[in-house]
Order: structure tokens, then C-alpha cells, then sequence
């Protein structure tokens, strides 16, 4: 369907209709400098802060709709009319992703996951409440996860004591360069923070510069986007007393040239959103991808709005246009450009009622109406195009809305757009972007009252019809249980509050996503994360599972690790022959707990059933664990690597040392008593001693394991952690 006639004639009706003409308002903006600057040590030479529960009074806080300027529900109406829904799927059946790995899961004790991620030339970096991790992009974890608070050690200030949130990691393909935000703040003592580094080098384990912007009031749900004249952050503000009042939605730019050169003081630029006395939904700036440059444009602003004073729920999208003139910041502009009808949309209180899952009587928050991350822009040779996309409430179900906007010589116009709901299942918090052939992926969850919230995805190529998503809807992982993250004041579980669609720089077609799921225990923040790499191709390849070598352990190994793999899967089951049960399922590295008929009969078969994307396929694999009391991990020290941790017994920060000699692979792994990795490391060793300091400060008293490899030589210690 093609709107640009129907959307220049809808704008002009709604300009005549506003008194005062929003279109024709302006403002000045509000000119700031950052208030503090550091420059980090490399990250890969800091003291690893081990991600774990942080202090009451530093826990993440979790997002408020405004709760003094709810819309009123219009009693008086008329007939909703429900827009064209794609009410099936598509034809074209892909092939899955080319990669499917395990991302950080909820090792800060907290909710929501706020998982979000990028890719670069040869990294793929990963955030969420409240860790970031590095993989290679065969996705193998180089570094991580570590506390996000260990990039600002280099900063003195009250900002490590308070609450940390809302974090967005995102890599400049233009300055080739890591830039990294988080929100930072403290009610009683009313400092509101955002933290902002941005890397010294493409290397996401290098030096970061890092600066620090003060804010007014609660500078809530931050989201960074990249543009060729700066970054761009988008809030919502509130003051907080005793609750939260909302105040206006911000707009910012800071200056990147400047702090990609490591000046002692950056300049931002803010905008209050104009008539910010209507409700808005929240406002994301445009993240600029591809090898096409916008010819200095402005960056633009893309939001939901209640533009019908008459009527609130009468919802449109609107445009607007940031101008920077970093030689004379007072000049700045910000102005709405364009305005298109979204219609008449089903009255909802806070976020809703949400979605439903099975078991759990609570259901999943979907967060309606919030413009979701990212909003893609790109030129190409003759027009330029931005994506964006919003879960939608009808009444019955949760769908999702999305918009591909264009603009060749003048105006932007909507070009197409969807509402996407092939069956009855509710779908919500998508992410959504496009490459450069004009592909369009889309990844979100999905949840009914049998299925448990799961990451799928659909996308459509450049010249397939306007409108649909015509790839068949793909579950990338199948969620392993209920969600279990109740908040009270919404009488909900928490979900995302986002997700993250990307695309490879390097061939700029490639997507990569991430996104939450629920885990197979059912205990509280029971969330973990999955990577995805991805391409729009029909090719089909078949499933594969591969249990692991046969493995020989000793009876005080109470816990084992499987170290399966597999490929072209969307859902995994371990089980067994023996009497053992497996503390953690669904993963490739699951917790296998053996029996005492296990340790009778001297050995176990674990066995590893991975299930396809194609409907029905699956493949089994099997290993054998062996008991064996004159073998262990033990007799692996009896070789030249030695590994010693001090000071032990530690209260919080030990230093490990190890032999490893110079130019060895080296990696480092920690454990918990439960077989949980909590810490990896993969370097490549440049002197006769390895060394890393970490701090178990946030971790809880109990022992605590270690494993370092290097090349064929194996050594493991533990360490005592007391208060």
C-alpha cells in the first residue's frame, strides 16, 4: 500500500486543526557542559568488578509510565475502526539464523533485562541491567560479563554509590569507535546522571574516554542513537518525591568529536518536546546505518502522540528535526516536520492488561505504545528511508505496528506500514531495522496461554509486496517456563523493557538480535539472553546436536557442566539414563547433579535432543560420564601450570597469577558452587605471568572456583569469600 498522497493530505487536515499550529512552533534550546571527564584504564587492565546483587540502595528502578497525566478514557465515541492486520504468514520459509548462543543472564539479581547489543568489524558487545559481555563474531565470549560500573572506576564521584540503569551499548561505524551510556541516580540526595564513554580505539577492551551530564530531574529510559554530527539521547523526565511526576520528554546531542578526542568538557544540546502538556509516548532519535551519508541532515526524532485534544486515544506519529550547529550551539533547532494519523486506538491504564503466559496467573507487561528501539535510518541512491515499530493493544490481543517512512525531495511521507498478527498469539516489545539491499527484520516475543514467552522473528525483502511481512514467522528460542519478575504496582511480571535488532557493518546485510527469555527454574528474575546472527535467505539447513566428548569425573563432582553444541535449533532437552537431575535445562552448558545409582553403576549417559526450525525435525546425541574415583580434576594440576589466588580467604578483591609463559592462549573461567560460570577471559598472554584482579565485592560469602587454560595445560584453584 503506498500512502505518500493519503499522509500529505492528512498532515494538512491536522495542521489546520491544531490551534496555533504545532508545525510552526520553536523553541531555544538549553546549552550544558558534562560536569566530569576520566579516562578509563583499558578495559581488559581494570579489576574485574564480578557481576552480582548490588546494595539496596544501588538496584535498578524500574520504568514508570507517568502516572499524574494518565489519558482519560472517552466514554462517548464512536465505532472503533480496526485497522488491516496481516492475519497470516508469510510464504517465503527461512532458513534460521547463522548463529544461536547464550547472552548474559541475570547475574545482578534484578529486572528488567533491558537486553541490548552491537556488532562491529569483530565484536559483538553485549549489555543488560546491570553487566556488558564481548564475544567474537563466531561467538565465542572473549570477556565478561562485568559489572557496567567498572568502565567509570577512573571517575571519583557519588555516581558508584547510587543506582545504575537503563544501560545502551552501541558501535559508531562512522568513527569507528564504542560509545556506551547508562543512567546513574539517587532519589533522597536528587542527582540524576547519564554516564557516557566512548572508546579510544575500535577495541571494545580498550581505554575508554568517559564523561558524565547532570540532569534536573529522573532522566528515565534513556536511548542512544548514533549520527554523523553527534549521539543523540532521548528521556523521559520525571520529578520524584513521593511518586513519580511526569515532567516532559528530552531530546539531547552531545558532542562526539569532542569526546572522541578526549576534551576535558563536552557540549549538549537539549529541546524539551514541544506542547510537552500532551502526553507522549516516548520519543527515539534515528540511528544512521549504512555507507551512504545524509549530506549534513538533521537528525530526526520519531514519535508517538496524543494529537486530539477532544479525543486522547486518537493517536498519530509524528517527525520532528534536530539542528546542531556545533559553531554556534544557540542556533540549534528543533521543529515537528511531520504529522501522520495513526487512528483511534483501544483506551489502556500504565501499560495495559498485558500478554498471557501459562501456569503463572500474572501476566507479561508489553509496554503499548512506546516507540521501540531502534529506528533505523539509511539514504539510499534515491530516497532516504527510516523504520520504526510499536506493540499495539486491541482489545483482545498484542500486535505489532510497524512504519517504513520515506523521503525523497522534500517531506517524508509513509511509504508502507503493517499491523502484524498472523495468529492469535500476542506479540510485543519488537525491534526492528533495515539493511542495505532494503530488507526489513523484525525480532520480538511472543506469548499465549500455552506457550511461554519465546523470541521469534519475521522480515520482509525490499521488492516484496507493500505492507506484509513475508517471511514465515521464525521461533529463534523457545522460552523454557513462565516468566517470574512481579512488579506490584502493575500487578505484573516485568518483560525487555526492549530488545535489539542490528545489522554487520562489515557486509551491511547481516542482522543481529538480542533479546530475553524466561529460563527453565521458576525461581524470581528467572531471565536470561539469546544472540542471534541473521540472514533473509530461503536456503534450509538441517538441525544438529553434539552431547560432548565422553568425560571422566570424580564422585566430589557432585555438579557437572555439559559442554554441548548445536546448530540450526530453536529449543534444546538434556536428560539422562541414570538417577541425576539437571539443575539448569534448555542451554548447551546445563548443570548436570549425578545420582548416587550413578556413582553405583560408575557411569551416566547424558543425552542432548536439539528440535529444528523446520516443524517436526530434531537430532539426539549422546556422551557418557564416567565416575571414576582414581580420576578427577584434581590430577590436573599435577602439571607445570600453576595457579595461585591471594589473598584467600578475601573479603572482595583477590588477584590470580598464573605461569602461563609469554604469547599463550590463555583462558580464564570462574564458577560458583553450583557449576554456574560467572567470569571468562581469552587473551593472548604478553608476559611469563598471567595476572587479573577481581573483585567478588557484590558476590555473596561461599567458595568460588577457577580454571585457567593455556594452550595444553590445565590448573584450577578456589577461593574462600568472607564478609
Amino acid at each position: 500500500m503506498y500512502y505518500k498522497l493519503n499522509s500529505y493530505l492528512t498532515c494538512a487536515l491536522i495542521i489546520l486543526f491544531i490551534s496555533g499550529s504545532i508545525l510552526a512552533q520553536k523553541q531555544q534550546p538549553v546549552i550544558k557542559k558534562s560536569i566530569y571527564y576520566g579516562k578509563s584504564k583499558p578495559v581488559r587492565d581494570m579489576p574485574v568488578v564480578i557481576p552480582g546483587e548490588h546494595p539496596e540502595e544501588q538496584r535498578v528502578i524500574k520504568n514508570f509510565m507517568l502516572t499524574n497525566k494518565e489519558l482519560k478514557v472517552v466514554k462517548e465515541k464512536s465505532d472503533r475502526t480496526k485497522p488491516a492486520m496481516q492475519n497470516k504468514q508469510g510464504p517465503i520459509k527461512g532458513k534460521g539464523p547463522l548463529l544461536n548462543f547464550e547472552g548474559i543472564d541475570n547475574v545482578n539479581g534484578g529486572y528488567p533485562a533491558d537486553p541490548n547489543g552491537d556488532v562491529s568489524e569483530n565484536y559483538y558487545m553485549q549489555s543488560v541491567n546491570n553487566s556488558f559481555a564481548v564475544w567474537d563474531k563466531s561467538g565465542n565470549l572473549l570477556y565478561g560479563p562485568v559489572d557496567n560500573k567498572s568502565l567509570w572506576n577512573s571517575l571519583p564521584g557519588p555516581w558508584h554509590a547510587i543506582q545504575w540503569s537503563d544501560p545502551i551499548f552501541k558501535y559508531d561505524y562512522l568513527a569507528d569507535r564504542w560509545v556506551i551510556s547508562s543512567m546513574s541516580f539517587n532519589f533522597n540526595q536528587e542527582l540524576y546522571y547519564e554516564m557516557v564513554a566512548v572508546s579510544e580505539t575500535n577495541d571494545p577492551l580498550g581505554a575508554y574516554n568517559c564523561y558524565v551530564f547532570q540532569f534536573d530531574y529522573v532522566n528515565d529510559y534513556p536511548k542512544l542513537s548514533v549520527w554523523h554530527d553527534g549521539y543523540y539521547l532521548t528521556y523521559n523526565m520525571f520529578e520524584y518525591t513521593d511518586t513519580w511526576y511526569f515532567q516532559h520528554s528530552l531530546v539531547m546531542v552531545i558532542d562526539k568529536e569532542a569526546m572522541i578526542a578526549g576534551e576535558s568538557e563536552i557540549t549538549m544540546i537539549q529541546f524539551e518536546m514541544l506542547n510537552h502538556d500532551l502526553d507522549r509516548f516516548f520519543p527515539i532519535a534515528s540511528d544512521l546505518r549504512g555507507i551512504n551519508l545524509p549530506n549534513d541532515s538533521p537528525c530526526y526524532i520519531v514519535t508517538l502522540n496524543s494529537h486530539d485534544t477532544l479525543n486522547p486515544w486518537f493517536i498519530s506519529l509524528d517527525v520532528y528535526e534536530f539542528i546542531t550547529d556545533w559553531d554556534t550551539p544557540e542556533n540549534s533547532g528543533f521543529e515537528q516536520i511531520s504529522q501522520f494519523d495513526v487512528g483511534e486506538l483501544e483506551p489502556i491504564i500504565y501499560f495495559g492488561p498485558g500478554a498471557p503466559q501459562p501456569i503463572n496467573q500474572y501476566s507479561v507487561i508489553t509496554i503499548p505504545l512506546y516507540m521501540m528501539y531502534p529506528v533505523t535510518y539509511r539514504t539510499f541512491d534515491e530516497h532516504e528511508s527510516m523504520v520504526c515499530c510499536v506493540t499495539i493493544w486491541d482489545g483482545n490481543t498484542h500486535y505489532l505496528k510497524w512504519w517504513e517512512l520515506r523521503k525523497e525531495d522534500s517531506d517524508w511521507y509513509i511509504y508502507q506500514g503493517g499491523n502484524y498478527a498472523p495468529d492469535e498469539s500476542h506479540r510485543y516489545q519488537p525491534s526492528i531495522t533495515m539493511n542495505a539491499n532494503g530488507d526489513i527484520a523484525m525480532g520480538y516475543t511472543a506469548s499465549d496461554e500455552e506457550t511461554f514467552p519465546s523470541i521469534r522473528m519475521t522480515g520482509r525483502r525490499s521488492d516484496d509486496p507493500l505492507g506484509e511481512m513475508t517471511f514465515m514467522e521464525l521461533e529463534l528460542f523457545t522460552g523454557l517456563n513462565y516468566i517470574n519478575t512481579y512488579h506490584d504496582l502493575y500487578d505484573q511480571n516485568r518483560w525487555g523493557d526492549y530488545a535489539s535488532m542490528m545489522v554487520d557493518p562489515v557486509n551491511d546485510t547481516t542482522f543481529w538480535f538480542t533479546n530475553m527469555y524466561p529460563k527453565s527454574e521458576a525461581t524470581l528474575g528467572n531471565w536470561g539472553t539469546r544472540i542471534f546472527a541473521l540472514n533473509l535467505t530461503e536456503e534450509f539447513a538441517s538441525v544438529t546436536a553434539f552431547a560432548g566428548n565422553d568425560t571422566v569425573i570424580e564422585p566430589s563432582d557432585y555438579i557437572f557442566a555439559t559442554n554441548g553444541e548445536a546448530t540450526n535449533y530453536n529449543a534444546l532437552e538434556w536428560s539422562s539414563t541414570g538417577d541425576g537431575t539437571f539443575l539448569t535445562n534448555g542451554i548447551l552448558n546445563a548443570k548436570y547433579v549425578r545420582g548416587n545409582q550413578d556413582i553405583t553403576d560408575g557411569q551416566v549417559q547424558l543425552i542432548l535432543q536439539a528440535n529444528g526450525y523446520e516443524p517436526g525435525s530434531f537430532a539426539t546425541d549422546t556422551m557418557t560420564l564416567t565416575i571414576d574415583t582414581e580420576t578427577g580434576i584434581e590430577d590436573l594440576e599435577s602439571n607445570a601450570l600453576e595457579l595461585s589466588v591471594s589473598p584467600n580467604p578475601s573479603n572482595g578483591i583477590v588477584m590470580i597469577r598464573a605461569n602461563t609463559g609469554i604469547d599463550k592462549k590463555v583462558i580464564l573461567r570462574v564458577y560458583d558452587t553450583k557449576g554456574k560460570q560467572l567470569f571468562t577471559e581469552e587473551i593472548v598472554t604478553k608476559a611469563e605471568q598471567y595476572t587479573r584482579q577481581l573483585d567478588f565485592s557484590l558476590k555473596g560469602d561461599g567458595i568460588y572456583y577457577f580454571r585457567i587454560n593455556a594452550g595444553e595445560q590445565v590448573a584450577n584453584g578456589k577461593l574462600v569469600k568472607v564478609r
